[in-house]
């Protein structure tokens, strides 16, 4: 068989059994992983294919390559299993699948409108909605933003924003030697400190700014941060959503404070950015209208697929002026509908399609659609919250924003009723040192993920909720399996 339909087998096998896994995915009691260890998955695929390269790698044949695929799929953790809750994203939605794939197979950069003409210009009515349900302004010729590859690029790119705007020669003369300061909540994104290494202003530059004790930025603690640093303030990131506790920063006010200081307001809404779609969930973001610039990862509560990030920016014409270095072989302005090009107006040139799952989704599900998913997802976690509420102390919640994060610990009932401010110190490193092992537990059982994370000095469980599959049934059955596997822990614990 020649080498072309034996590609072309393969690719229909592939393609089949990626069909196979969206409109067939795990659910009830499959499992969400069939738990591994790095040694049983090398083990495994020396069967088939090997995972490893050999210095001179042979071809395989289509039977063995499609069983290696097969074991892919045996293997990763499935996510769109109604019962994983263990990350800010769940499974995608099968249209933004099938749009990625068709991105994927056209194969071109989102850089230019002559190697991207409908992509372009769908990429910039998507820019326009987003920024019109946040409120940013929407008239301007240039598109309202970027898509962005993930958070920390967006933010990273927003912080280069406010620099500009405060060095306006920053890009020929280079960066300052004045010391500057960025503020983000105790509860913020570790992408603030990152960025600010990258930036070569040094994690030194980035205050830590106090919060409530759901993980919300206290304005007051804010304004004597900017009172008391030495330093000149250069941004303020809040969040809008934090990734623990789905916190939400009060923006008003702290817009009030950038406005007074002349600060540039960064909103995180990576993950709670979403709560926009829905008419009941909005009002944690009023005053994102205020800010600078937002980013928003659609591939977190929307189902989009790796990535889907977009940064929003209050001044589009600022993008050009930060970034541009017009590369005269790709950006020339005499060429047929250059001014629609977008490759100088970020720091990437090439760019992979992001857009057309988004846009597809979208038309698909319409306004209604996307609203009743972020409305599904607080509902399954308000069940959630009365399941912990009715189990006489078995359950008890940490910190409660009534958004899609409920954060909870298993209590012994030894130590029942939970009341965090009186435990003992050996009953606090007690409870903290089970969580892990519940976890642990777990995964080798495969029946249910959710992740665990320290609050307020307490490893805590955290179920997210977003797939749009999760039903009363899940969440019960989950936290019922997280009991189970608590009492085991514990009772080897003590043995």
């Amino acid at each position: 068989m020649s080498d072309q339909l034996n590609d072309e087998q393969l690719f229909c096998a592939l393609a089949d059994l990626a069909r196979e896994v969206l409109a067939n995915p795990r659910h009830n009691d499959d499992p969400v992983v069939n738990w591994a260890s790095p040694e049983d998955l090398v083990a495994s695929f020396s069967t088939t294919v090997g995972l490893d390269f050999a210095d001179h790698a042979p071809a395989h044949s289509v039977d063995q390559v499609l069983a290696a695929a097969q074991q892919v799929v045996e293997w990763s953790v499935h996510t769109s299993h109604p019962r994983f809750f263990n990350q800010n994203f769940a499974g995608p939605d099968p249209l933004a699948v099938a749009g990625d794939w068709l991105g994927a197979a056209l194969n071109t950069t989102n850089a230019t409108f002559e190697a991207a003409p409908v992509f372009t210009l769908m990429e910039a009515a998507l820019l326009n909605k987003l920024a019109g349900l946040a409120g940013f302004p929407t008239k301007s010729d240039i598109p309202p933003g970027l898509f962005c590859p993930g958070g920390s690029l967006a933010t990273l790119y927003a912080l280069q924003l406010a620099r500009h705007r405060q060095q306006p020669d920053l890009t020929t003369a280079g960066a300052s030697t004045e010391p500057l300061a960025i503020f983000v909540s105790e509860s913020g994104h570790y992408a603030a400190e990152k960025s600010a290494v990258l930036l070569g202003l040094g994690t030194n530059a980035v205050i830590k700014v106090a919060t409530d004790t759901e993980g919300a930025m206290l304005p007051e603690a804010l304004a004597a941060a900017i009172e008391n640093t030495p330093r000149s303030p250069l941004a303020v990131i809040a969040t809008a959503g934090t990734t623990v506790t789905a916190a939400f920063d009060p923006l008003e006010p702290l817009a009030d404070l950038c406005h007074e200081h002349n600060i540039w307001l960064h909103v995180d809404g990576c993950y709670g950015g979403s709560a926009l779609f829905s008419p009941q969930q909005r009002h944690r973001l009023a005053g994102v209208e205020r800010a600078d610039s937002m980013v928003w990862n659609l591939h977190k509560m929307m189902g989009m697929t790796q990535q889907c990030t977009v940064l929003l920016v209050r001044r589009p014409e600022q993008l050009s002026a930060c970034f541009s270095t017009n590369a005269d072989y790709l950006f020339q302005p005499d060429k047929l509908f250059g001014d629609y090009d977008s490759g100088d107006r970020t720091f990437q040139c090439a760019r992979r399609v992001d857009a057309l799952k988004l846009w597809l989704a979208w038309k698909a599900h319409g306004d209604h659609g996307f609203t009743a998913r972020i409305d599904h997802a607080v509902a399954m976690a308000d069940h959630a919250r009365s399941i912990i509420k009715e189990s006489q102390g078995a359950l008890a919640a940490v910190a409660d924003t009534g958004f899609t994060n409920v954060v909870f610990v298993w209590v012994p009932p030894e130590l029942r009723p939970f009341d965090l401010g009186s435990l003992k110190p050996e009953n606090q490193k007690q409870l903290h040192q089970l969580a892990p092992a519940i976890k642990a537990r777990m995964q080798q059982a495969g029946d249910a993920l959710l992740g665990y994370q320290p609050v307020n000095g307490l490893n805590t469980f955290r179920l997210l909720i977003m797939n749009p599959a999760v039903t009363p049934t899940d969440v019960e059955a989950t936290l019922g399996r997280l009991a189970y596997h608590a009492q085991q822990a514990w009772e080897q614990a003590k043995a």
